[in-house]
């Protein structure tokens, strides 16, 4: 009965704190890193002990928004490339659809998540941790597709990977949203895919 009941409070424990991060996106997208504890608490219809039970304070809320982004950003870039692992085109197709519709996801955060106070609150090593972890995926996929023959041989992985994280990343904000998502990510795909498969 006892581990019953253990269970039940760890059950609600996550969810409790995916409720509370739901909740702290919404109003970090408005307020940024002005959030108050208490209407984040509010908005997850939970008592603010119960907020502090999870987070110490907003700085160790606000890491865990940002943590939040990111895990979920690299899960589906992840998976977009994984379930075409055999095909790197196709590969490249969903990685790259998948970075356009994180960028839509993810633009009320935008702002918020580039100002140079939330990137204090992080220990140094790990934004470049991410910074790897995000190239890796991309790099990957053209190294195999090198390898089969699909891509060029002379291009530079790590520079290319680099390019496509920058192709995606920059669509929305310089080409705007008058063409669909799913639009932006074909032409985007058409261009890259013949730099990288020219004279191949």
């Amino acid at each position: 009965m006892a581990s019953a009941k253990g269970s039940t409070k760890r059950t609600d424990a996550i969810t409790n704190r995916a409720r509370i991060l739901q909740a702290a996106l919404s109003v970090f997208a408005e307020r940024g890193l002005e959030l108050e504890m208490n209407e984040v608490a509010a908005l997850a219809h939970l008592g603010v002990g119960t907020l502090y039970g999870h987070f110490a304070n907003r700085e160790d809320l606000l890491r865990a928004i940002l943590q939040s982004v990111v895990e979920d950003s690299l899960k589906q870039m992840q998976a977009a490339r994984t379930a075409h692992a055999d095909d790197p085109r196709a590969a490249l197709q969903a990685f790259i659809s998948t970075g356009v519709h994180l960028q839509e996801q993810y633009q009320p955060l935008s702002g918020v998540l580039h100002d140079p106070r939330l990137v204090k609150l992080m220990d140094p090593s790990y934004g470049q941790s991410v910074r790897i972890q995000f190239l890796e995926i991309p790099r990957e996929l053209l190294v195999q597709g090198m390898q089969m023959g699909i891509f060029r041989q002379d291009i530079d992985p790590s520079v290319a990977a680099v390019i496509i994280m920058g192709a995606f990343t920059s669509a929305i904000d310089l080409l705007g949203t008058y063409r669909s998502l799913d639009e932006l990510a074909e032409q985007l795909t058409h261009s890259l895919l013949t730099l990288l498969t020219e004279n191949t």
